[in-house]
């Protein structure tokens, strides 16, 4: 199968799981009350909530920044947050390329190489893998309801998680640590290749590996953390004051939004453009199952919240992809090798 066709059945697998997706959440619907409840709310708090979320993103690039400074010390957060950007945006129009568009797009505006960049956002998603599962663990804190119960799947979704993070930190900071370990393993493949493919993956592997160099410099990591624990933490203030949004704030508080987010996540993570069709299922299910809201207002706060996310993220980041003039077929169209 040519790069070609894989890429056409992956794209169109994606398309056709965001239908279904879509159709699990909207079936049944009653479409005079979801708009009634779509009408009635109160946009401005969703303009709060949007700027939590950029606020989030601006996080998230001063983080990449301490990620990035064993490869290239004091990079200008104008670059990493159109990295961030360009990455968001083309995961809402073709899902998981925006993993691929950000080393390449820091990569041109900073000269330095993509591969490493990539190893920096394996390092974030290993992060964000982290804190979710934390959060998973500490909802009894914040949450005595049905939760097991009504979502039995999450606590065996949480140890299969944990037990595959574990295993990628394990395996990946030893080859980092012991570069001698990573040349036998690669001269062991290397017998199966063509010369210049097998010093092509050499160059990659070993770039890709000092995109954890961060680990070595202990001094960032209170740093690191902190800035992991603030993106989650805007993530649960845009989920609580949408609450405000459909009136459902006197009802549901921080814990809730903390419920909702993990549920919510589950879905974001899903391979769907910009989780269309997945986050509606997973936090209006949430809203519904858990907390006992009306159908038409748990989907119009799934469909409304999306929404301004998805326009006003796919917007900026449209604005930074052309002013930075990004191209999708060198982003997203090779794998990144050691010169690049």
């Amino acid at each position: 199968m040519t790069q070609r066709s894989k890429s056409t059945l992956k794209y169109t697998l994606s398309i056709l799981l965001t239908l279904l997706f879509l159709y699990l959440a909207f079936r049944g619907t009653d479409f005079g009350k979801l708009y009634v409840s779509m009408r009635d709310a109160n946009y401005w708090w969703m303009l709060v909530m949007f700027c939590f979320l950029m606020i989030s993103h601006g996080l998230r690039s001063w983080r990449w920044r301490y990620l990035l400074e064993p490869v290239k010390a004091n990079i200008g957060f104008r670059n990493l947050f159109s990295g961030v950007m360009v990455g968001y945006f083309l995961n809402n129009v073709l899902p998981r390329a925006g993993e691929l568009a950000r080393p390449y797009t820091i990569g041109k505006l900073e000269s330095i190489p993509k591969s490493a960049a990539f190893g920096t956002i394996v390092v974030e998603r290993i992060m964000d893998t982290i804190t979710f599962l934390v959060l998973v663990v500490a909802v009894p804190l914040v949450y005595n309801g049905p939760l097991r119960e009504t979502f039995p799947w999450l606590a065996q979704t949480g140890i299969i998680i944990s037990c595959i993070t574990l295993g990628m930190i394990i395996i990946i900071v030893a080859l980092m640590l012991r570069r001698d370990w990573t040349d036998v393993l690669l001269n062991r493949f290397a017998r199966f290749l063509s010369p210049g493919l097998s010093e092509r993956i050499e160059g990659f592997t070993h770039s890709f590996l000092d995109g954890f160099l961060f680990l070595k410099r202990p001094r960032n990591f209170f740093v690191i953390f902190v800035l992991s624990c603030l993106i989650w933490f805007m993530y649960v203030l845009m989920m609580y004051v949408s609450f405000f949004a459909f009136g459902l704030g006197d009802r549901l508080g921080l814990g809730a939004a903390i419920v909702v987010q993990i549920i919510s996540s589950i879905g974001v993570a899903m391979p769907t453009p910009g989780a269309t069709g997945t986050y509606h299922v997973f936090t209006s299910q949430a809203l519904i199952r858990l907390f006992q809201v009306s159908d038409d207002v748990a989907l119009s706060f799934a469909t409304v919240t999306h929404a301004v996310g998805y326009i006003g993220v796919t917007v900026i980041g449209l604005y930074y992809f052309l002013q930075d003039h990004i191209k999708v077929s060198e982003a997203i169209g090779k794998i990144p090798g050691h010169n690049e």
